[in-house]
């Protein structure tokens, strides 16, 4: 039986608004909840621009495994498991052969047991045995722990124990887990700074020297920054174990990605085998793509959190049980105070008032608040959570009717995991997609087959990050002393340990290198954060600690008079002070919320890569972003009207140092932009802390922007964009240019991807403003709808061809192409100052070694010869003569080479300059305060 609320309908007999609570079989509750939904859409009928239903899939079952531990086949029996789905026996099997395995099934398919059967049949065999289990969050260990609990109770306490051991747990619990639980639940965190730094007392060596399985669950959440530090700490994980005499095994978890077994073997460093054969029944599943309402007075289409305030108190009064996801954490405090504004308005209207029935849920609530919400959702208490992503691992909050999303969630991966929140337990449920103004919104808008038929997206790390590597080579250092065999582990360990020598962080005593620094690194190492700082933000008059954020955040969220919202509760921020960390707020009653104002600068500080193709200057290399928020607008409630605009008493700077490309803008196009006197950007006095009204050079910027995390698969904090303007080497002149950058230090390759398909980039982005709806312009193609987008189509074809101004006045460029003509040589001594502008022209004239030149890590030069200095890996295959007599060859077509040349190879194991100056910039050596 489940309990139902039921709004009575206007024309109802018993009185308009009349709530009737009743318990209705979960079958007819499931159709009643189903119609209710319907008829909700149906009022917005008009807003509803596509519809599509997966059908229900039955089951797949298989008999429990014969290998299968007598006592775990009574479990099965006693628990109501007569079988197992496919895909649970096919892990068992080959986890049982001792591989390591990812499963990648859908939400709700019993991915847990999977890997519960596996890790219970060897701690049965030996109780001596230790698993760890590692789940992406807090909620998600406690969650799980209720689960295993489950086994613990049936095979009792003198035969499997169960721990979760993180910030939270007790020290007298820690030591009973440390001495005898079997199965410890816990977070990549604690790994890095509980576990590994103390791996040689407090009990963890017996733990190390006996750690049999470790099981990763929600694999697919590790990606990005958080992936690369988790790879990395299970590169230190690996190499302690080793120490112990033990070599672990992995099972994972992935939800459906493009490249699980890809990822499990770069996060976990083995051999992966895969089970992707989803043998669990699925229900039927409504989806329907909701664009909001366009207000031809203001020009514009209604913002998703306006939309958001009118269905959800809706779902609410109808008795749907639904979760709603948001982008940001204002933006759900926004949403669930809106909703229930309107639900408390008039109870009267509705014989109660239901406003308690729905809550926000999102980082940065304490683990009380977060459990009380996940126990209300279960329990029926809540009827609506506004979530952020945090609710989109698989945390239990019991069976929901209808999943809500403001804004497609970036990938299909992140897609699919929200649609999966609803229609648990085989009942039928619908989504709503509610359309951004972003390029990809509208675009799965116009094509939703493109969404539910195609595959999902790689999750992309970088295991390799220069910056990440560094934190963890420290880290690992304090753990073991390094010797020239942890290579294996850390592969520009050759770069950063002469360096950290001359720091004085590490100590060589008989050709190992020991920690000699005063504090623990691996304590200075933050997985999810950019940055390590973080601010503790205290409620004023009360003296209590509201919540903790990191230092990046806190500049964004609680500048002076930010408001900031924290359960529907304002609180104006009075004072943050950076030097105690602490910001001071108190809690006040607002008819606004705040938007920071964030321009930026870009600073280049290495070039790696320099190629032209077409009128396509485009540029690789590090750089330094400095983002500075001068001040904030007012944004009233419910209405989100402008209130106007306040600038802060100091400027709050940011600084970052990644990867980037960047594309000069063609000059006709700059001179053009300028002319319209809307390129507040391309003055050459321009106040970047001035409040711009429009500006095209930004129209360029974000359709640039759009196209290129549609190619290599970004989200908005994967991958930000600019204009900056730099000098010129070849004539001098200053020049400007868009620049996409990695939004993480160091960098993490999607900037290095934009790199390589600029070409397709920019043609994608002028389909993108062709195939627009939009008549002149829109936020969703250039940004603003302001902004003219067939100017800004006009300056992406200037990228091929030099087209006439289609500004008055604007007199068109001399050109300097050479027409045809065949490039000058290159004078001899000009080849290692200008090597980056010679293997253009091998790429640019697809000549033979374009492709293995780009692996060359340093250039020397004489008169008479060149050296090139390579990775040890391919010194072979480069020592050929046939490889040395055809690079000679093609050197002598583009330069002037003098009569008689040598052309050798040495390995680059020596420090690489350039790492050697990015790790400096890293720890400081330049002396620039961040």
């Amino acid at each position: 039986m489940n309990l139902v609320i039921i709004t009575l309908a206007p024309s109802s007999k018993l009185g308009y608004g009349q709530i009737i609570i009743v318990f209705l079989p979960v079958s007819l509750k499931v159709k009643i909840m189903s119609k209710a939904v319907s008829r909700i859409l149906s009022q917005h009928s008009e807003r509803i621009i596509a519809t599509r239903r997966i059908k229900e899939r039955p089951a797949v079952f298989a008999d429990p495994p014969g290998e299968l531990h007598p006592e775990l086949k009574k479990w099965m029996q006693e628990n109501g498991y007569r079988r197992l789905y496919s895909h649970q026996s096919e892990m068992f099997e080959k986890a049982h052969a001792g591989k390591s395995v990812v499963i990648t099934t859908g939400t709700a398919s019993g991915k847990s047991l999977s890997f519960y059967l596996p890790v219970m049949q060897r701690i049965l065999e030996n109780p001596a045995r230790r698993a760890l289990f590692i789940y992406p969050t807090k909620a998600l260990t406690k969650d799980q722990y209720r689960n295993i609990k489950e086994f613990v109770a049936f095979f009792g306490e003198n035969r499997i124990q169960a721990g979760v051991y993180d910030g939270d747990t007790s020290p007298n619990e820690r030591s009973r887990i440390r001495a005898q639980a079997n199965i410890i639940l816990t977070n990549p965190d604690m790994i890095n700074a509980g576990f590994l730094p103390n791996h040689n007392k407090y009990g963890f060596p017996h733990m190390f020297a006996n750690l049999d399985t470790i099981i990763i669950d929600e694999l697919h959440a590790y990606r990005g920054a958080f992936g690369s530090h988790v790879s990395n700490v299970f590169r230190r994980l690996l190499r302690v174990c080793d120490y112990h005499g033990n070599t672990p095994r992995f099972l994972c978890s992935s939800a459906t990605i493009a490249n699980p077994q890809e990822l499990a073997e770069k996060i976990c460093h083995q051999p992966f085998e895969i089970v992707d054969q989803d043998g669990s029944p699925s229900p039927a599943k409504h989806i329907h793509f909701y664009q909001p309402e366009y207000l031809e007075e203001a020009q514009r289409k209604k913002a998703v959190s306006e939309e958001l305030k009118v269905i959800l108190p809706e779902l609410i009064l109808s008795g749907v049980r639904s979760i709603t996801f948001c982008q940001s954490r204002r933006e759900s405090e926004i949403v669930t105070k809106e909703s229930r504004d309107i639900l408390a308005s008039d109870p009267m209207q509705y014989g109660l008032d239901m406003s308690d029935k729905i809550s926000p849920y999102r980082g940065g609530y304490t683990p009380a608040e977060r459990t009380r919400i996940e126990k209300d959702l279960v329990d029926g208490a809540l009827l609506g959570v506004v979530s952020t992503n945090a609710l989109e691992l698989g945390i239990d909050i019991g069976t929901l009717d209808a999943v809500v999303m403001g804004g497609f969630p970036g990938t299909r991966a992140s897609f699919w995991q929200q649609m999966g929140r609803a229609g648990r337990k085989e009942s039928e449920a619908h989504a709503i997609v509610m359309l951004k103004e972003k390029p990809l919104d509208q675009y799965v808008g116009k094509h939703p087959d493109w969404l539910l038929q195609a595959g999902s997206e790689n999750a992309i790390i970088d295991r390799d990050n220069l910056y990440i590597q560094l934190s963890h080579i420290r880290a690992a250092s304090a753990e073991l002393p390094l010797t020239i065999d942890d290579v294996v582990s850390f592969p520009d360990l050759g770069e950063i340990i002469p360096l950290l020598v001359k720091e004085g962080e590490l100590a060589e005593q008989n050709n190992t290198f020991q920690w000699s620094g005063d504090i623990s690194p691996a304590h200075e190492i933050s997985l999810r954060n950019i940055t390590g700082d973080t601010i503790k933000i205290v409620d004023e008059e009360k003296e209590e600690t509201i919540t903790i954020v990191d230092l990046i955040q806190a500049k964004k969220e609680f500048y002076p008079g930010a408001i900031y919202l924290h359960d529907s509760v304002q609180y104006k921020s009075l004072k943050l002070d950076l030097e105690t960390k602490t910001a001071s707020v108190k809690e006040v009653s607002s008819n606004y919320y705040t938007e920071p104002h964030k321009p930026g600068n870009i600073t280049v500080l290495v070039e790696h890569e320099h190629e032209k193709e077409f009128r396509i200057n485009r540029f690789f290399g590090d750089v330094r972003v400095t983002v500075l928020v001068t001040g904030f607008k007012m944004v009233e409630f419910n209405s989100h009207q402008n209130l106007g605009y306040t600038e802060l008493p100091e400027i709050l700077r940011t600084k970052m140092e990644t990867e980037a490309c960047w594309i000069e803008i063609p000059d006709i196009v700059v001179r053009t932009f300028v002319a319209t006197g809307k390129a507040p950007s391309l003055e050459q006095d321009a106040q970047s802390e001035k409040v711009p009204g429009f500006d095209y050079s930004q129209g360029l910027v974000h359709c640039l922007k759009a196209a290129a995390s549609m190619r290599v698969m970004a989200t908005d904090s994967d991958l930000g964009g600019d204009i900056f303007s730099f000098v010129d080497a070849e004539s001098s002149r200053n020049k400007y240019a868009v620049v996409l950058y990695d939004g993480y230090p160091g960098g993490l390759g999607f900037s290095e991807k934009v790199f390589e398909f600029i070409d397709e980039i920019i043609r994608n982005a002028g389909n993108l403003l062709k195939n627009c709806s939009c008549k002149k312009g829109c936020p969703v193609c250039v940004g603003d709808h302001r902004i003219d987008k067939y100017l800004i189509l006009w300056a992406l074809r200037n990228f091929y061809k030099e087209l006439p101004s289609p500004v008055p006045g604007v007199s068109n460029e001399i050109s300097n192409q050479a027409g045809g003509q065949e490039l000058p040589k290159m004078a001899w001594m000009d080849v290692k100052k200008n090597w980056g502008d010679l293997l253009g022209r091998f790429n640019s004239e697809n000549r033979f070694g374009a492709k293995f030149l780009k692996e060359v890590r340093n250039v020397d030069q004489t008169p008479e010869t060149i050296v090139l200095y390579l990775p040890p890996g391919i010194m072979k295959i480069a020592n050929s003569e046939t490889v040395i007599k055809g690079l000679k060859s093609e050197l002598a077509k583009v330069v002037e080479v003098p009569g008689s040349f040598s052309l050798s190879f040495r390995s680059a194991s020596e420090i690489d300059p350039k790492k050697e100056m990015k790790l400096r910039r890293m720890m400081g050596g330049d002396g620039e305060s961040n």
